[in-house]
């Protein structure tokens, strides 16, 4: 019985991209028979994921862009097969030579790198937020029966209503957030920055690291003092001879330790970003 032919197979045009893709990944490497041929065996190996993810209903450009993805590191590849690199003569500025390990990275993509993690940082400490201040709605609204001599268990069950749906709400945030683009590569500390660009993010750094200071004092503050709120919920019950007063403080002092978490997450992950940015790139 004969083997089933391919149903998708690769363009010319499919096909030159990837080769361009290899050589312009293996620029630094000397021209040398054994390197030849490991770059055809490269590009086999691209054409047959590029096969494999058309089989699967990929798009033609869906399927060449991850291909391309998957094949980022032929650098890496081919230093762990142990080819030589090619020797730079005095004078010869190795990063133009090499733009495979140190790609250099735009005012606009940097700038877009920035807001994309400060969205995805944004969501993340959102998500936790909400999981953090969950029992909040629950007393809440036991407070507001005790206050109003109204059903109690009706609204216990609206609180654990609230409760589900503060966790629900936050573990999608958390989930749905969506990393930068550039998260791998700056992660993985493949790009370099040029001198006027490293200069403006290190003047965005200082303003950064000041609203991160402010932050973490906000988010240290607010944890600490959230046990204020109980405190005086407590005074209130002593005086009045009502539980509501202890629910309402335990309430305020979840939105407090909620609210600080925020800020702290927050205040890490501004610091984190420009950290990647100015301390992560290849010198």
């Amino acid at each position: 019985m004969q083997t089933q032919a391919k149903q998708f197979s690769a363009s010319e045009k499919t096909t030159l991209e990837f080769k361009r893709h290899i050589l312009q990944q293996s620029h630094a490497f000397a021209e040398e028979p054994a390197a030849d041929l490991y770059r055809i065996q490269l590009l086999g190996m691209m054409l047959n994921r590029y096969d494999e993810l058309r089989e699967k209903g990929m798009g033609e450009i869906a399927a060449e862009n991850r291909t391309k993805y998957e094949f980022d590191d032929i650098a890496d590849r081919m230093r762990e097969q142990g080819f030589a690199e090619r020797e730079m003569s005095d004078g010869f500025d190795a990063e133009e030579a090499d733009p495979s390990r140190w790609p250099k990275m735009s005012e606009e993509e940097a700038i877009r790198y920035i807001h994309e993690r400060d969205t995805y940082v944004h969501k993340m400490a959102l998500g936790v937020l909400m999981c953090v201040a969950c029992l909040t709605p629950m007393m809440l609204f036991t407070a507001v029966s005790e206050l109003f001599w109204m059903a109690e268990e009706f609204f216990v069950m609206f609180g654990l209503v609230g409760l589900f749906v503060m966790i629900g709400m936050g573990v999608y945030t958390m989930v749905t957030a969506v990393k930068p683009k550039n998260e791998k590569r700056i992660k993985k500390k493949r790009f370099s920055l040029t001198r006027g660009l490293r200069s403006r993010l290190a003047q965005m750094r200082e303003a950064i690291d000041e609203k991160a200071r402010k932050r973490r004092g906000k988010g240290v503050a607010l944890c600490v003092m959230s046990v204020i709120p109980v405190i005086i919920g407590a005074m209130m019950q002593e005086m009045f001879y009502v539980d509501a007063w202890t629910m309402l403080g335990i309430a305020g002092m979840f939105a407090m330790i909620a609210i600080g978490v925020y800020e702290l997450v927050m205040a890490d992950g501004e610091k984190t970003t420009m950290k990647r940015l100015l301390d992560g790139e290849k010198e």
